[in-house]
């Protein structure tokens, strides 16, 4: 079910996204949705843990060049599943388990680097909004492919400007 949804969202859009219309892909009732995921913002958190639970920092390697390898990653999925931040963002009631993970260990990382708590808050919505802003921004022109775009090494570029300015 989490495939065949992630499918919906990804190529009709949010607005397109219904339990009716995945039910009629998966030509199922659509109360067996409700069953399993219990209700709508059941089956975002449910994809959001999928998409995001492979997104986490190297173990080895100095704070900088692990939160650098920790936002890539959690770019690249928004780019890969743009609607799904978008729904992620349009539901305050859904703020998934692995997002507030990504965020803690970028906070974590920020202290290991030695900002204080203040800046540490201060940057992580920084990095974060950034990473969120160029992955939307990028998948809503139609340039979600990381691949066919300059879009990913401008994201990178100015990642790394973002750190390069912390980190001195």
């Amino acid at each position: 079910m989490l495939s065949a949804a992630l499918d919906l969202l990804d190529t009709e859009g949010v607005d397109a996204f219904t339990m009716r219309a995945l039910a009629g892909r998966l030509q199922i009732n659509p109360m067996t949705i409700y069953h399993h995921f219990g209700d709508r913002d059941g089956l975002i958190s449910a994809m959001s843990e999928r998409v995001y639970r492979s997104v986490s920092a190297p173990a080895l390697g100095n704070p900088r060049c692990r939160i650098e390898a920790l936002l890539r990653a959690y770019h690249a999925q928004v780019l890969k599943h743009p609607g799904l931040a978008l729904l992620i963002f349009s539901r305050p009631t859904v703020f998934p388990e692995q997002a507030q993970r990504i965020t803690e260990e970028i906070a974590q990382l920020l202290v290991e680097a030695g900002l204080s708590p203040q800046r540490t808050r201060l940057w992580v919505n920084i990095l974060v909004d950034f990473t969120h802003g160029a992955a939307i921004a990028t998948a809503i022109g139609g340039r979600s492919d990381p691949e066919g775009s300059g879009s990913n090494d401008d994201y990178n570029e100015a990642l790394a400007e973002l750190l390069n300015g912390l980190m001195t």
